[in-house]
């Protein structure tokens, strides 16, 4: 039964779409991965390249559908610059030829191949040193991918269902993060095995997998949702990782694609959001107010999160004013709808100080503080909901409220005197400085418990949900030295090294998990440039 979903995934699928899956399957085999194509256009042909496990060089050109007459004529020009061309990459030595793959999800017909055969024969013949150029069609690659995927499918009826669930979705809305952890918690990544080998297989069907679950939300090009879901994905990861021992060169690579799929999904969203003229979805007049604030403010929480991680890891990374200047022209949009709401404003925080707009970043991160305190302040009837709650539940709330509908609507008042958040926020505003801010206020903060839950185990941190762990609160001091605040808040003695050294999956992790966001965390982040 899930075979013929993966088949039927394949016939439907566009080359982009099954490209990681590939590239996964290319790991499997011994290659490593040297280039993959993600939002560019495609470089001399070439929309992968690897290293195969003998030394040799391989370029593939991924391609959707029959290749007929027709379409070899259209695409030819491609697939003379795959075979023609060598290979430009700081890893590889020109002077060497390259082995060169035509892939496709469909069918190449007869006439085609004879084409390519003769093409490489007359290459051979007259000495030209070209690539020899293969093909690998529709059916070579569902083996592939069942077999890459190997036993990791559900096994039991309830976990065969939630597959089919997210395997059918709708596509437009956001990612049900708790179904998706459960299904890889409960098929993929359910055990620790007893061979090393297993582990990394289920690491490199994991990719597999998802590549298949994300087919509605590939169709319906919503990036939000695939960004989510890759991100999920290298959190899972890394956390199996740890659990099970595995050295970092096992699953590094798997690892690595997962991250591509996030940063490329960002892209998109960017390339999408740049060229709209306004974050409105449907019908405007049921798309406005809140709907709009919270939409925008995920948006650019997000994409600011992405400018910060492309900064960080891409040497050539130019700062991209057309964003900056509609974050700026928005900034009165945003919506603070919850404590959940948290890391997007941290990320905004972070990438308007990145570009300089220091003064801007201050006023963020201010009304952020003071809308903490004077919400969650004891006795306060309407409170900022934990960041248990997610936007649409807040959402759902409001509107309920609203129109005067009492149907299991969230009680706002139970979260008043508390936050999960104020104290992240407190050290934020300790690092920067901004001593008479919290002089003016500490009397009324002090008396808003901080509450925190604790893994038990740090990778847990990068969990969905976990039961190992305790929850923490804590009054802050009626009295607090302004020198031993600047000193804690700096500190990263205390700050795991987990943390530290996935820093760059964190910014992301913390969008799509608010619930995960601590102290801690917010340090390394707000520290570890």
């Amino acid at each position: 039964m899930i075979e013929r979903a993966i088949e039927n995934w394949l016939t439907n699928t566009n080359e982009r779409n099954y490209q990681v899956a590939f590239c996964q399957v290319l790991l499997k085999k011994g290659h490593k991965v040297i280039y993959v194509s993600s939002h560019r256009p495609m470089e001399q042909g070439k929309d992968i390249v690897t290293i195969d496990s003998n030394g040799g060089y391989c370029a593939y050109q991924l391609k959707t559908g029959k290749i007929d007459l027709k379409e070899w004529r259209k695409i030819s020009g491609q697939v003379r610059e795959l075979i023609e061309l060598p290979i430009v990459h700081p890893s590889v030595d020109k002077t060497k030829v390259h082995k060169s793959f035509l892939v496709t999800n469909g069918e190449i017909i007869d006439e085609v191949r004879i084409q390519i055969d003769q093409i490489n024969e007359d290459n051979q013949r007259k000495g030209r040193g070209y690539s020899y150029l293969e093909i690998i069609n529709g059916q070579t690659l569902l083996k592939e991918f069942i077999d890459a995927q190997g036993k990791f499918i559900p096994q039991e009826l309830k976990d065969f269902d939630l597959f089919l669930k997210l395997f059918l979705a709708d596509g437009t809305d956001f990612l049900p993060k708790d179904k998706y952890f459960s299904f890889f918690n409960n098929t993929v990544f359910k055990d620790t095995p007893g061979q090393k080998s297993d582990a990394i297989n289920a690491i490199s069907g994991s990719i597999i997998i998802t590549t298949y679950l994300l087919n509605p939300y590939q169709i319906r090009k919503n990036y939000y949702a695939l960004f989510e879901a890759w991100t999920s994905l290298a959190a899972c990861i890394v956390r199996y990782a740890q659990r099970t021992g595995l050295r970092k060169e096992d699953w590094i690579d798997s690892f690595n694609l997962a991250v591509s799929e996030i940063v490329r999904n960002l892209l998109l969203l960017k390339d999408e959001t740049l060229k709209r003229k306004d974050f409105l979805e449907g019908d405007s007049l049921g798309d406005g107010w809140l709907v709009y604030r919270a939409r925008a403010t995920i948006v650019f929480g997000a994409l600011a999160t992405l400018e910060l991680y492309r900064h960080k890891t891409d040497k050539e990374y130019i700062q991209d004013n057309r964003l900056l200047e509609l974050i700026k022209s928005n900034i009165n949009m945003l919506w603070l709808w919850g404590e959940s709401a948290l890391p997007h404003f941290f990320g905004l925080i972070k990438y308007l100080e990145l570009c300089g707009e220091y003064e801007v970043a201050r006023s963020l991160l201010n009304a952020l503080f003071l809308g903490v305190i004077s919400s969650n302040a004891p006795r306060v009837s309407v409170s900022l909901a934990n960041p248990y709650y997610s936007v649409n539940a807040v959402l759902e709330a409001v509107l309920e409220a609203m129109l005067g509908i009492d149907i299991e609507k969230i009680d706002f008042s139970q979260f008043s005197g508390s936050s999960y958040t104020l104290e992240a926020i407190i050290s934020m505003i300790a690092r920067r400085n901004e001593k008479e801010l919290l002089k003016k206020n500490w009397r009324q903060l002090s008396h808003i418990a901080f509450k925190e839950f604790k893994p038990d185990k740090v990778e847990d941190t990068f969990a969905w949900l976990t039961r190992e762990g305790s929850n923490h609160v804590e009054l802050p001091k009626a009295t607090q030295s302004w020198a031993e605040l600047v000193k804690e808040a700096n500190d990263l003695n205390g700050v795991p090294d987990l943390y530290l050294q996935y820093s760059d999956l964190l910014r992301f992790f913390i969008l799509v998990c608010p619930h995960r966001t601590n102290k801690l965390v917010i340090r390394a982040l707000d520290t570890n440039h």
